[in-house]
């Protein structure tokens, strides 16, 4: 793999863990918090992750839903059994039609994603609540204590630095690349949103970072203490009992006393480690926004295949014949070599269980 190909497959994989690592901590915090995170099918909820992107107003403009392309996939699946119910009712392993509408979902799931380009992150309800507990009176001063002010500095001067010299973090200058060929001010001003800036980045960076052992469990902890509290007793139209108000708020000042503690019994050096990766290259990443950026995680590439090591393969679907490299080994459209007799399996199958035989 050439050396532009390994950083290309570095940056994708860099961006890659830094939403799970959003994801991770969103989740986190909506548990702690009591709050529902997942539907009946465990699909993420919008309060815990939902679409984020400063194109927003124009993604949302979309004549085809996730609901419609649903029901087509359906319909699509339900056609297929209509026209091959007999060949269903022969096959000695029923896992081969279960195998078929897993592997066409999926495909369906994937063309759609990379259609819309969907930039999903860290829900407004849990972000505010990460934002307001690091400017809270009761944290900021025991973090500023602890060095945190010089962090914050250094961090909005890497960012001014990066502005003003792009060709000082390789990561920048290969998203740089994704731009097309603009003029200086119309390259910057794309970029612009790349980055989070001010206390944004700030609370991203302590979400992110994991250089001080349990300070991110810590901070989600409170966090979390924090929304359910927001949610009992400050939530509009609702009201909860005094007793269930006077429980969660004391839950909270717990949390917020176990916090001092532990970020008291710190040495004074221990922000330091916060301070040093933001001399590494990938200090970027700590406050990167991946809902706005010029590239999806389907730049992600599949490593090669030496077409040596494919040659001379079993057939899982061909009765011990073997593919011996060059094209893929071809059936007939009923699912089996031409002349051959085929099975009821063979038949529901297409180039290698690639699909039921029919007018597709």
């Amino acid at each position: 793999m050439s050396s532009d190909a390994s950083g290309v497959q570095e940056l994708m994989l860099r961006l890659n863990n830094v939403k799970r690592m959003d994801m991770k901590t969103s989740v986190e915090i909506a548990g702690i918090a009591n709050c529902i995170t997942r539907d009946t099918n465990g699909n993420l909820l919008p309060v815990v992750w939902t679409r984020q992107s400063v194109y927003n107003e124009y993604e949302n403009a979309t004549l085809l839903t996730r609901d419609a392309l649903q029901k087509h996939l359906q319909t699509f699946i339900d056609a297929g059994v209509k026209d091959n119910i007999e060949i269903l009712q022969k096959v000695e392993d029923p896992a081969v039609f279960v195998d078929w509408v897993v592997r066409i979902a999926q495909y369906w799931e994937r063309r759609y994603a990379l259609k819309r380009d969907e930039k999903y992150d860290i829900s407004q309800t849990v972000f505010s609540a990460m934002f307001e507990l690091v400017n809270a009176n009761q944290i900021w001063p025991l973090l500023k204590m602890r060095g945190l002010a010089r962090v914050e500095k250094k961090l909005l001067s890497k960012i001014e630095e990066l502005r003003e010299r792009p060709a000082s973090n390789k990561f920048y200058l290969q998203l740089k690349a994704y731009i097309a060929d603009n003029s200086p001010v119309e390259s910057e001003l794309e970029s612009h949103f790349w980055l989070h800036r001010g206390t944004h980045a700030v609370v991203r960076f302590l979400f992110r970072t994991e250089s001080v052992p349990e300070l991110r469990e810590r901070l989600c902890i409170l966090t979390g203490k924090l929304l359910q509290k927001k949610e009992v007793c400050n939530k509009a139209g609702t009201y909860s009992s005094q007793r269930q108000r006077a429980d969660v708020v004391q839950e909270y000042c717990v949390a917020v006393d176990f916090f001092q503690r532990w970020i008291g019994g710190l040495p004074r050096s221990a922000f330091d480690k916060l301070e040093q990766e933001l001399d590494a290259p990938h200090w970027i990443f700590l406050i990167i926004d991946h809902t706005a950026l010029p590239v999806t995680f389907s730049h992600l590439s599949i490593p090669p295949v030496n077409p040596d090591e494919t040659r001379r393969l079993p057939c899982p679907h061909c009765n011990g014949s073997q593919l011996d490299g060059g094209p893929p080994f071809k059936r007939s459209r009923g699912g089996a070599q031409a002349g051959e007799p085929q099975t009821a399996s063979a038949r529901l199958t297409d180039e290698h269980g690639g699909g039921i035989a029919g007018p597709w």
